[in-house]
């Protein structure tokens, strides 16, 4: 491929405030490159949902890569995340029915080391958070994009979008090549960024930092 210039957008806030603006820049570049394959985190199915609609029509694969069931902190108390949960059982069978692939494993990128608060990090929690630095989104896409391959539905060296965020909703895009987990370091490759913050959250919760966005209401 010769040199080539495309269109970056680096948004003011992280979070759920940009979803839609993920995805349609996402749907963009999706077309421009001829990618076939998008991979969406998503911990409720709302942001997946909200990819079926945007998606609709076009060939496109969507795999949603999901959170284990757990709970996240919010403003009018917990927030159950994960769509195995039997309170998005209607969301699931919504995305089931409109073809997407459902996709939960272990993250990668959070080590056992998690449970004792860092104080002994592995080399995953060190590359975890080495990642953040680039932001939340930009972490958790390289690592739904990883998740989706090592379960199977993409095949390892494939070039798809991911799409990620800060919290909730999506903030990020990015075209990747994918690889299994255990070839991280010598085969995956960020390709193109499409969109990200400018800034990252840095201290939490997150929906309480100056440079975090978006309507939470919908999550109770």
């Amino acid at each position: 491929m010769d040199d080539v210039r495309r269109e970056i957008t680096y948004f003011r806030y992280c979070g759920e405030a940009n979803t839609e603006k993920v995805l349609q820049a996402a749907k963009k570049r999706c077309k421009e490159l001829g990618i076939d394959q998008i991979v969406i985190a998503s911990e409720t199915g709302r942001s997946a949902l909200k990819a079926v609609e945007v998606f609709r029509g076009t060939k496109t694969k969507i795999i949603v890569v999901t959170h284990y069931p757990a709970t996240t902190w919010g403003p009018r108390g917990d927030i159950p995340i994960g769509l195995m949960r039997e309170e998005y059982s209607e969301t699931r069978k919504r995305l089931l029915e409109n073809g997407v692939i459902i996709v939960q494993g272990s993250r990668p990128f959070a080590p056992p080391s998690r449970s004792i608060k860092w104080e002994f990090p592995t080399p995953e929690g060190i590359l975890d958070k080495t990642l953040e630095i680039f932001g939340a989104g930009t972490k958790i896409a390289i690592e739904a994009a990883i998740m989706a391959t090592d379960a199977g539905k993409i095949n390892e060296g494939e070039e798809v979008v991911s799409c990620a965020g800060t919290y909730k909703g999506l903030d990020t895009a990015l075209v990747v090549r994918t690889a299994y987990s255990m070839n991280f370091f010598k085969d995956f490759e960020v390709r193109e960024i499409i969109v990200k913050p400018r800034y990252r959250v840095r201290e939490l919760p997150e929906y309480k930092y100056e440079n975090w966005k978006g309507d939470l209401d919908k999550y109770y």
